[in-house]
């Protein structure tokens, strides 16, 4: 299906043509397949694992947030750098702009969040990817801006199953 065509499924189905992501061109198809390839191999849902990375950098391995998250999945190494075997922050830092090495991260950061704390189960892993674990405290704007971070990232991934599922399963079967 083309572009034009899933625009207007998604405009006809009341959603807006921004929407729906354009996973297409082909810098984002590189990382599509480089994520779907990495989900297989560990036992990953590729959909999910897209969609984490879609919302978080736009699929875009250069990604630096005003908070210092870097990479295709954002991640965090004042948080993460030992967890991740790292010896130092910047040492982290520089590994996590290699696009695969971010992957890997980003899946070990969601696999600690669902095997250790019952608040991080099912999608709201996602909060817990956003915020942190402690997200349960947090009151106001920002809770509500955590909540609509887990929207976000499950509206996506529904948009990938319906719209782009014969992509990602091309790169499935070629894994």
């Amino acid at each position: 299906m083309n572009l034009q065509a899933v625009l207007a499924m998604a405009l006809i189905s009341g959603l807006g043509p921004w929407s729906v992501p354009n996973i297409k061109q082909p810098r984002k198809t590189k990382y599509v397949k480089m994520i779907v390839e990495y989900a297989d191999q560990h036992n990953q849902d590729p959909y999910e694992l897209v969609a984490i990375a879609l919302t978080e950098s736009s699929l875009n391995p250069k990604a630096v947030s005003w908070a210092g998250a870097i990479g295709l999945f954002q991640v965090m190494c004042k948080y993460w750098t030992k967890p991740l075997g790292y010896k130092t922050i910047k040492q982290c830092e520089k590994a996590l702009f290699d696009p695969r090495a971010n992957i890997k991260a980003g899946v070990h950061v969601l696999k600690v969040y669902r095997k250790n704390y019952k608040q991080c189960q099912g999608d709201q892993v996602y909060r817990c990817y956003y915020a942190g674990h402690g997200w349960i405290y947090r009151t106001g704007k920002l809770k509500q801006k955590i909540e609509r971070y887990e929207k976000k990232v499950v509206k996506k991934r529904e948009l990938l199953h319906r719209y782009y599922s014969d992509l990602i399963e091309s790169f499935r079967s070629r894994s």
